[in-house]
């Protein structure tokens, strides 16, 4: 019996990208709160930990427009942990 590989659709290959900026975007939310809480014992509002949620949604409304390659996980994970690292020493240093 010959076992065929399935055909993997450009479909199908988006939602594994969107899923791997989804990780990366709930991971990173994690650690903001865990880091701010525990590391610097700060306890900001909840809508100011979901911050680095926002480049993930900004990935899914931007899928329409041509951004070229700028348009890839990698770069959505990295503007991702870069929201992450400026919110975490605005909320713990600065506020």
């Amino acid at each position: 019996m010959s076992e065929e590989s399935p055909d993997l659709s450009d479909d199908a290959l988006a939602g594994t990208d969107d899923l791997r900026v989804a990780v990366v975007a709930a991971a990173c939310t994690v650690a903001l709160t865990l880091g701010l809480r525990y590391g610097l014992g700060r306890n900001p509002p909840f809508v100011w930990r979901l911050v680095p949620l926002a480049p993930y949604f900004l990935s899914l409304f931007t899928k329409q427009l041509p951004l070229g390659a700028l348009d890839t996980p990698r770069n959505w994970s990295a503007l991702t942990v870069f929201v992450t690292l400026i919110s975490f020493g605005y909320l713990g240093f600065v506020v």
